[in-house]
């Protein structure tokens, strides 16, 4: 019965059904029914002149918007209000897509360029068997770059990782990368 009457009010649309007529079709029950409904304001209550009338929710917002102007005034500013919110959130969101681009291809080419530093120091401070300690590629990378040591070592293990058929690290020395818990502390071209 519960459904029955709802869509009953449902129908009535802007104008709402009187709640005599409720009564009328579906006898004295139909009050707890109502009265539970307006307390979870599924549906409206209001004395039109004499008789009550009943309104679903969006058929009475749909009636006070046409009766009262000022009601309508203030609907439209929060329809409005919430429009702009829904802009806002879009722009934010496009913003965050773009930042997150522009940090990817910045990120990228930082790693790009720090391959070419890392590989013009390690031609350079190579000795005659080819290992180069990463101590002293560090050191010129850190001095001319403005990198800490932790960075450094940060973005060789991510190149090594990268280029596995490009370098061959060997374990040893003071610092280097960390490989499967072992310090690897020199690097050669393959």
């Amino acid at each position: 019965m519960l459904d029955e009457i709802v869509r009953r009010i449902e129908s009535a649309g802007i104008e709402g059904v009187r709640k005599t007529e409720l009564k009328k079709e579906f006898g004295k029950e139909c009050e707890g029914i109502l009265e539970e409904l307006a307390r979870e304001e599924r549906i409206f209550i209001e004395k039109k002149g004499v008789p009550y009338f009943v309104w679903s929710r969006e058929n009475y917002i749909a009636y006070i918007s046409e009766r009262d102007p000022k009601f309508k005034l203030m609907l439209n500013m929060v329809v409005g209000l919430g429009h702009s919110v829904a802009r806002i959130k879009e722009q934010t969101q496009n913003i965050r897509e773009e930042i997150e681009r522009l940090s990817v291809q910045e990120s990228h080419d930082w790693d790009s360029e720090f391959e070419k530093v890392f590989d013009r120091c390690l031609r350079e401070a190579g000795t005659s068997i080819g290992w180069t300690p990463f101590s002293k590629i560090r050191e010129r990378i850190c001095q001319a770059s403005d990198i800490t040591k932790e960075k450094f070592y940060l973005l060789a293990g991510d190149l090594v990782e990268r280029n596995h058929g490009k370098y061959e690290i060997s374990s040893g020395g003071q610092e280097g990368i960390v490989v499967r818990g072992m310090v690897h502390g020199f690097v050669r071209n393959v």
